[in-house]
């Protein structure tokens, strides 16, 4: 059976190494040199088994269909599958719901009242302050009336042509994935903003100075930067390296 080659050589192509399949798949990383190696023991039977070669396969940039067809010609009966031992924890260990606690949020609405009683007595309530009239808006509106000039005449409203030309403040990049591809994103400072399997939908990733792809399965996506369509970053089964900066694309 040479279905773990075939994943490995597909992965080199693809240069990722094995711990970059298992973040983006969530299998664990033992478990994906395993199937490289073409031992499906700790899969948890052939359900599961499958399953994770789906996944590999379509993160590599492989079509799964002839694997699980070698896989189902070749396959005794397993022991039935155990999905504990096979996927990683999605979710972290939940405390105890306890009920509200009433007693103190009755003593923290009874400080509340007090409070706003205790402060309007010593400033003479919203009235007095009314009366005053020394709001913000009164003292704002006499200040700026003083200041005008009946000759004077407004500034003109900026052109289209003018916004046009100011410069951007950030990177716009939306993925558009019409298939399945394995997608990271960083940006200058190598900080991670998006790592995993982006699959028949959209995803928009922004940055101020610079947004850095690498994808997978460059012919299953389409890019659009800064509003402006550039379609495929490669063919079907390529890994592109891109990055964008609020330069980008350049005129012409």
């Amino acid at each position: 059976m040479a279905i773990g080659r075939t994943l490995a050589a597909a992965r080199e192509r693809a240069g990722l190494s094995v711990e970059e399949v298992a973040a983006a798949t969530r299998i664990r990383r033992t478990l994906v040199a395993n199937i490289e190696n073409d031992d499906f023991s700790g899969c948890g039977g052939d359900f599961y088994a499958r399953g994770h070669l789906r996944t590999i396969a379509a993160t590599v940039g492989l079509d799964p269909a002839p694997l699980l067809a070698e896989f189902d010609a070749g396959r005794p009966d397993t022991a039935p599958p155990r999905a504990s031992a096979v996927f990683e924890s999605e979710t972290a260990a939940r405390p105890p719901r306890s009920g509200p606690n009433w007693s103190v949020a009755m003593a923290l609405a009874l400080v509340l009242v007090l409070g706003y009683g205790i402060t309007s007595v010593l400033t003479g309530g919203p009235d007095r302050r009314a009366s005053d009239g020394v709001t913000g808006a009164g003292r704002g509106t006499g200040s700026a009336t003083a200041g005008v000039s009946p000759s004077s005449s407004p500034s003109p409203a900026p052109t289209n042509s003018a916004v046009a030309r100011a410069p951007r403040d950030k990177v716009t990049v939306v993925l558009r994935a019409r298939g399945t591809s394995w997608v990271r994103v960083t940006n200058a400072s190598g900080r991670e903003l998006f790592q995993g399997l982006v699959a028949d939908r959209s995803v928009t990733f922004t940055d101020r100075s610079l947004v850095r792809l690498v994808i997978g399965n460059a012919g299953a996506v389409s890019l659009t930067v800064n509003g402006r369509p550039l379609g495929a970053p490669g063919k079907a089964g390529q890994v592109a390296r891109v990055q964008f900066t609020p330069l980008d694309p350049a005129a012409g």
